[in-house]
């Protein structure tokens, strides 16, 4: 090494031990630069900017996150992210700096599916979790799964329930619209669900299998479509590979 230093130039000494510097320095940006600039009064939170909300109100939000004084950008977010999740309706958040004084909160709520009776009509997510929704004041239009259920707590006890709940949250997100024409749904009968239709449909009611439910609906949006009558009485899809269509409803 001294042999290679002796061979070249100063000037080539100083511009090696600069880069050298530098490399170094690099290596620790991540972790100094924002312990540095947290330090900065014009780096301190002025603003929050709420995004991702629909039924709660942003500044129920704001008031979680529950910023210390003399809070910045740069601090870590860890601890009002907690916080933030400690609200019912709130599934996922993340905080980031956007601006120079200013933090983004980017929430994802937990989704209402459907309304169960217990008595009065609630409103469930995909795990069937009753959520704290006045289904009257959030003006949800949601299928109502039929029948009187039991619940403890917060949570739905009949586990053929939690699946059909779960079952609406995977449909709805495949195929909002299918679900948005849903009056009611059941257990059907012989096995599956029954989906019963709003009039404004095409279809009265559908018929689908508790497995592979998304792809049986597709099957279901295919086979009206090949149908000239405006309406049909019922589409079932709970045989294999076929959908049984019929122009009067069959009891």
């Amino acid at each position: 090494m001294i042999r290679f230093l002796q061979g070249i130039t100063r000037r080539s000494r100083r511009r090696i031990f600069i880069i050298s510097t530098l490399g170094v320095m690099g290596l620790t940006v991540p972790v100094w630069v924002p312990r540095l600039l947290s330090t900065l009064p014009a780096f301190q939170v002025d603003k929050i900017d709420v995004q991702g909300t629909r039924h709660v109100p942003p500044d129920a939000i704001e008031k979680l996150v529950s910023l210390e004084p003399g809070a910045s950008v740069w601090d870590d977010p860890t601890t009002w992210e907690n916080r933030v999740r400690t609200h019912p309706m709130v599934r996922e958040v993340t905080i980031r700096h956007n601006r120079r004084d200013e933090i983004e909160v980017v929430v994802v709520e937990k989704r209402p599916v459907a309304l169960i009776a217990t008595p009065q009509l609630r409103p469930i997510d995909g795990e069937g979790l009753l959520l704290p929704l006045d289904a009257t004041k959030a003006q949800l239009d949601l299928p109502i799964i039929g029948g009187l259920i039991e619940v403890e707590g917060d949570q739905i006890v009949d586990v053929a329930i939690q699946k059909l709940a779960f079952v609406l949250d995977q449909l709805d997100r495949a195929n909002p619209e299918f679900v948005s024409l849903v009056s009611e749904v059941t257990h059907a009968v012989n096995g599956g669900y029954r989906f019963l239709m709003l009039p404004s449909a095409e279809v009265g009611v559908v018929f689908l299998p508790p497995v592979n439910t998304v792809n049986a609906l597709r099957r279901v949006s295919i086979a009206l479509g090949q149908i000239d009558d405006p309406k049909v009485a019922r589409a079932d899809a709970r045989f294999a590979g076929q959908v049984v269509v019929a122009r009067v409803e069959a009891r």
